[in-house]
This record gives C-alpha cells, structure tokens and sequence, in this order.
C-alpha cells in the first residue's frame, strides 16, 4: 500500500504551482489591460471595486495595475512559500504516523521516559504505551524543527530527509527563509546572516523570492518527498491484506468443541486443503463442514472450526501429519468459551 502523506503533499504542491501560475497570469493580464485604460488621461484618477465578504473597496486603478507587476508577484511568492513548507513539516510528522500504524521498529529506541505510577496506570487503561509514545513523539516532532525531525528519520528510519545527490543544507535554507517571512515580515536576523555568509546579506534586509526560487524550493520539496515515500514504503511494507473464507459452520448453542487454530504454511502443499476449506477429514466431511471460517494473508492461516470428537481428532491428525512433513510450521490452538 502506498504512502498516503505523499499523496496528500503532492497534491499540495501540485495546486499550489497552478494556482501560482493562474495567478501570475491574471496579474499580468490585469496589467496589460490596466495599463491600456490608463494612457487615456482622463483614466488616471480611476477607481476599481474589488469585493471583500460584503465590504465593496474602491482601489485607485493606477496603483493596483502596477503592483500587479511586481508588487503582488512577490507577496504571492512568499505567501506560496510559507504554505508550501508547512506543508512538507506536515508530511514529515504525517509520515512517521502512518509508519507507526505498519511498525513499532522506529520507536524502540533507548530513550528514557519517566512516569508516575498514577501516569503509567492511565496511560495503559486509556490507550496503551505505544500509542501514547507515538503521540509524544508526533507533538516532539512538531515542535521541534528541521533539525529534529531530521535527527529521528536518520535514527528511526536510517535514512536522511534528501538523497545523496541533494543537499540538506538547500532545504534548510528554504525553511529558514520561511521562518523569517513567518515571524519576520521576510526580514534577515543576524542568525541567518551568520548561517548563510554566502549570500553577502547584512543588516536586516528583506528578502525576496524571485520566481526562480520558488520554482527549485517546489522541486527540491517535492524530490525530498519522494524520496522519503520509496524508502518508507521499502523498508515498513503495508500489512498484508487477510483474506476470509466462510464455512458451513453454524454455531449450536452448546457445540461439543470449538477451537481457534493458527499455524505458518511453510509450502503450498502446507497451505492446500486449509486456505479453501476443501480437505478431506474422513467420513464424507470437508474441513469447510466443520469451519466457521479460515483467513490467509500469506504468511499466517487462521481457522474457527467446531465439531463432535471425532471430528476435532481427524483434523488434529491431519495437522500433526502436515508439521511432520515439514508442510506447516506450529500449531497454536485454545478452546474458545462461549
């Protein structure tokens, strides 16, 4: 099964880049016809309605075609951007969820976590440790940053965010620039003057985000993306779906036996006769004639089956017989009371 985060951020991305691109389109054709209007000089002191929930705005028709130029460009880049990189966090959290829901193996690690009794006895009679680790771990990661979430996928997962043909220094950046634009209006501190000299920053300036660079940071997100979707779903396979076949079974108020039985085929030949309910236990009877049902995802059957004494006995021997001949692994079995 698929990584659904990734669906999920794709499609952000995706309607992100049209919705930039019909944008600027309209932008520039607002221009284009703005512009026209204004060359008569009567035009000049024009004003546009523009509509708000039920607030009617007049807008001087000068200002707004030439800001559509430039100045709206670049608020809807760093507009675009901020979404896109909550965006990307939000895939990297949801990722580690779904992760959770296929494999415990990235929370085994030996991180200390102190309770109270009074905690320990609520989190088990309410949702169980493991679920409540990975909550804690989901909101750690959430609050903790780039830097964070990096370190428990190189850890938990034994990957990095890129691959080794990218830069996580790249994404950083992209993050950093986010963050100012978020907190900052898009204006430099001197953290990231000191982290990025390259740039020639200094002094508090405002940053841009030319089209360019929103083009790479929707490609360098969505590349990273992709490649944390193949290793994740490589490494934490989707559970195998269990298929359920019905059997003729009915339950009698007080049955002589009924047992829960479970065991590994280790051949086809360990699986024939049990996955369809077709053998043969003596007597004119099928296994399905004394099956409630049977279940195979591939690597486990599972049987409900109930009948007389000598019924139970002819399917026992029949499993003793197949885990002799190497066909089967184990049998486990209980009685199941009702």
């Amino acid at each position: 099964m698929r990584l659904s985060a990734y669906s999920s951020f794709h499609k952000v991305i995706q309607r992100t880049r049209l919705l930039y691109e019909a944008t600027i389109h309209s932008y520039h054709v607002f221009y284009e016809s703005g512009r026209e209007t204004l060359r008569d000089p009567a035009a000049r002191e024009l004003k546009i309605e523009f509509k708000l929930g039920q607030e009617i705005v007049k807008r001087p028709l000068k200002v707004v075609t030439y800001h559509a130029r430039d100045v709206y460009p670049e608020l809807l880049r760093s507009t675009l951007l901020i979404r896109l990189v909550a965006a990307y966090e939000a895939f990297l959290v949801e990722a580690v969820e779904e992760v959770s829901r296929r494999s415990s193996k990235p929370f085994m690690t030996d991180s200390r976590v102190d309770f109270s009794q009074e905690q320990l006895i609520t989190i088990d009679s309410e949702e169980g440790v493991f679920p409540y680790i990975v909550e804690r771990t989901l909101r750690r990661l959430t609050s903790g940053g780039l830097r964070e979430t990096r370190k428990f996928y190189l850890k938990g997962m034994g990957f990095d965010l890129v691959d080794a043909t990218a830069s996580f220094d790249a994404i950083e950046e992209v993050h950093d620039r986010r963050h100012l634009f978020v907190h900052r209006s898009g204006y430099t501190d001197r953290e990231y003057e000191k982290k990025y000299p390259e740039s020639g920053i200094s002094g508090g300036v405002m940053l841009s985000v030319p089209e360019s660079y929103l083009a790479g940071a929707i490609i360098m997100l969505d590349s990273s993306a992709l490649h944390i979707k193949r290793n994740l779903e490589s490494l934490f396979p989707s559970p195998s779906i269990r298929q359920y076949v019905g059997g003729d079974l009915t339950f009698p108020a007080d049955p002589h036996h009924l047992q829960y039985i479970s065991f590994r085929p280790h051949s086809e030949q360990g699986r024939s006769g049990f996955s369809d309910l077709s053998l043969d236990i003596g007597k004119g009877k099928s296994l399905r004639s004394i099956a409630a049902w049977v279940s195979d995802d591939g690597n486990e059957i599972r049987l409900l089956v109930g009948g007389t004494d000598t019924d139970m006995k002819a399917l026992r021997l029949h499993l003793r017989d197949a885990v002799k001949k190497g066909y089967i692994g184990s049998v486990k079995s209980f009685k199941v009371k009702r």
